[in-house]
């Protein structure tokens, strides 16, 4: 967890450019690897995130915040926070606990075709 003004300098380095003034986020098993789910992050998410340790995201359909596994338990433990070169995108090494998909599974990529 970072103090509240070092989480708020990364989050103005960002560049929010996608739906509802986002960046994308990309999840991914900090352990094995895994792509586990791609969401948007706006800038008090990406602040929540970095302050709390405990993955938030941009709902861009409810258009409201929300933290992973609030309603489900399956949180998303941050573990890293890595800007893309256009720090238009984020990649989150998270700890997840249980699924990370809303069908109930590990990841949301986890059919072919």
């Amino acid at each position: 967890m970072l103090p509240y003004k070092r989480a708020v300098e990364i989050a103005d380095s960002l560049w929010y450019r996608h739906i509802d003034g986002t960046v994308i986020a990309v999840a991914q098993d900090h352990a094995g690897g895994d792509v586990l789910m791609v969401a948007h992050m706006n800038r008090e998410a990406v602040i929540r995130t970095l302050t709390t340790g405990i993955v938030h995201y941009w709902s861009t359909t409810r258009r409201a915040i929300w933290m992973k596994g609030e309603t489900s338990g399956h949180y998303q433990y941050l573990v890293d926070f890595i800007p893309d070169c256009d720090r238009d995108a984020v990649l989150l090494k998270v700890v997840q606990v249980g699924a990370a998909c809303h069908l109930g599974t590990r990841t949301c990529f986890s059919r072919r075709g």
